[in-house]
């Protein structure tokens, strides 16, 4: 793995839509340093080599509130090794140094408000993400983080909460750069993997739409096997999906081989689907 310093091309905003628009894209998750950092960027990179389009990378977190046992478990572990955001800082870091697929940290707001966001944006953007989805930013903090980002030259994708008004949900879809991110289970943590609504899911992804007609929409949280992620972008107007806690399940239980060789399932299912409406 290239460990030295490296200067990335600009993530433009057209030229990260192209890259999220593949359709339909394969987004891999997991969290920083789990199981340490070494294996963490491994397992990233391996995501890339079975065709993930996107990764998602976890900053640890003290209160990971939505996310599920595997993926909660994974951030104690990685933050006994050390600092959360300094960990996420060279996991990107390591991995983009090795591959040209756009790379979004994850975090929560609790971690970053108390990091300084403007701090954290200029550390994740020199170790060359593309930009940063945070959970549970909201109201007078979702301006203040838009307009640390942007300046900073990351996208910030926003997290559609299904269950509120519909005013709110139209004003995090127009502030969302780079992706929408629409739960595929509404009111659920990760890890969920009991069926799905996708008629519901399909009714809210229109909403969107029509909210934020350029911006390309990716699901997750109660994608929980190939099968179920053809069945979302067979029914559902979405640009991809993305994959966190079996990821992770499969990184504890064989390492990053195992982790990458369910990714390529997951790639060769939503590859095969032909969208409901398509010719």
């Amino acid at each position: 793995m290239n460990r030295e310093g490296h200067v990335r091309d600009v993530m433009t905003p057209s030229r990260l839509a192209a890259s999220v628009t593949r359709h339909p894209v394969l987004g891999a998750f997991s969290v920083a340093g789990y199981p340490d950092v070494p294996r963490s960027a491994e397992a990233f990179l391996a995501f890339t080599r079975s065709g993930a389009g996107l990764l998602e990378v976890g900053v640890p977190a003290v209160d990971p509130w939505l996310d599920g046992p595997s993926i909660s478990d994974a951030h104690e572990i990685a933050l006994r090794a050390g600092d959360g955001i300094a960990t996420a800082v060279e996991t990107i870091r390591l991995v983009t140094a090795e591959t040209d697929r756009p790379v979004f940290g994850m975090a929560y707001w609790d971690t970053v408000r108390q990091f300084g966001p403007e701090r954290f944006v200029r550390e994740i953007a020199a170790a060359g993400a593309a930009g940063c989805l945070i959970a549970d930013v909201a109201g007078q903090s979702r301006a203040r983080w838009a307009e640390a980002a942007s300046k900073a030259g990351l996208a910030t994708p926003f997290l559609v909460d299904r269950g509120a008004e519909h005013g709110e949900s139209e004003a995090i879809c127009r502030a969302a750069t780079g992706f929408v991110y629409v739960p595929a289970a509404g009111g659920q943590r990760t890890g969920y993997s009991a069926q799905l609504d996708l008629q519901a899911l399909d009714a809210c992804v229109d909403v969107v739409r029509r909210a934020a007609p350029s911006t390309p929409v990716l699901t997750g949280i109660g994608v929980s096997t190939p099968m179920m992620a053809a069945a979302v972008v067979a029914r559902c107007d979405v640009d991809g999906v993305v994959v966190g806690s079996p990821l992770v399940r499969a990184l504890s239980d064989g390492g990053p081989e195992a982790a990458a060789a369910l990714v390529a399932k997951f790639v060769a299912s939503v590859s095969s689907v032909v969208p409901e409406g398509a010719a």
